[in-house]
């Protein structure tokens, strides 16, 4: 049996699961749905809402609580009185509806609020036309993007009008803001530096090559009277042991400095006279 409380899963057919809650639980949540009823939505439309619980067991809810029943009555005689018995929702695409929403949406409100006044499209329907019509979904992204605007104002008067004993709450909403508008206006007011588009950048630079970078290992070795010189060109294309004993021949002094400037001006691998152990000398190596 699930704990009082616990999240609601989700089935493999994308229903919620029954969510068993405290009676206190249930009080808070019916009165959420009488509140949005009041706010012009039906029964049904305040179940959708993801907070809300579903359809199914708000109705056990009240078959077995009268008292919740008679809230939700109060709640629907409150949205009769207010709208009418009877609420004809826009189903149907139109211009200036949609022009409606996309300005509420502009000036800061939430998609779910904007769906819960009387005279706006149900969420279901605004979200069909998303998916269903470009147009709209691009002229609805602008609007979420001007509309972090708004909350990025808001949030400075937030700030503004902060007390000293409202100052804990006053940064839980301006933290809340700065993160709605992160994701709403990433390139204005996300965390990381807005990077241009792919396209952008080829109308500016369209032949502009990519720079190469290379780097070169410096080679030093120290001369029998500690001075340190440098070695890079000398033993160029040597292998690690020739290098090794190229180092060792100037640390002995059987290679002077005059002689490892000339091989450093001729850019040549070094040639390393015979010695004990070494056949033929020290030569550069594959």
């Amino acid at each position: 049996m699930a704990k009082s409380g616990a999240t609601a899963a989700v089935r493999a057919d994308g229903r919620r699961s029954y969510n068993r809650r405290t009676y206190e639980k249930k009080l808070a949540a019916v009165t959420a749905v009488c509140a949005r009823i009041e706010m012009g939505e039906t029964l049904a439309e305040a179940c959708r809402c993801p907070t809300a619980p579903p359809w199914s067991s708000l109705q056990w809810w009240l078959g077995r609580y009268p008292e919740l029943r008679a809230m939700v009555d109060a709640s629907q005689a409150v949205a009769a009185e207010a709208f009418g018995a009877r609420r004809a929702p826009y189903r149907r695409w139109a211009p200036e509806i949609a022009a409606e929403v996309l300005a509420r949406v502009e000036a800061g409100r939430g998609l779910d609020e904007v769906c819960a006044q009387p005279d706006m499209p149900a969420y279901s329907t605004v979200m069909r036309w998303v998916k269903e019509r470009p147009d709209f979904y691009q002229a609805y992204m602008l609007a979420r993007a001007t509309q972090a605007d708004r909350l990025f104002d808001l949030a400075w008067r937030i700030a503004l009008e902060a007390e000293e004993d409202s100052t804990r709450t006053a940064r839980l909403k301006i933290q809340t803001l700065k993160w709605r508008c992160a994701k709403l206006a990433p390139r204005r007011y996300g965390t990381q530096r807005a990077q241009p588009a792919e396209d952008a950048v080829a109308e500016v630079a369209p032949t502009a090559a990519k720079p190469v970078v290379s780097f070169e290992i410096r080679r030093f070795a120290a001369t029998p009277d500690g001075q340190v010189v440098e070695t890079t060109r000398a033993v160029r294309g040597m292998s690690r042991e020739a290098v090794v004993a190229f180092h060792q021949a100037i640390r002995e002094g059987r290679i002077t400095l005059a002689e490892l400037d000339a091989r450093m001006a001729g850019g040549e691998p070094a040639m390393v006279g015979p010695e004990p152990g070494v056949p033929g000398g020290v030569h550069g190596g594959d």
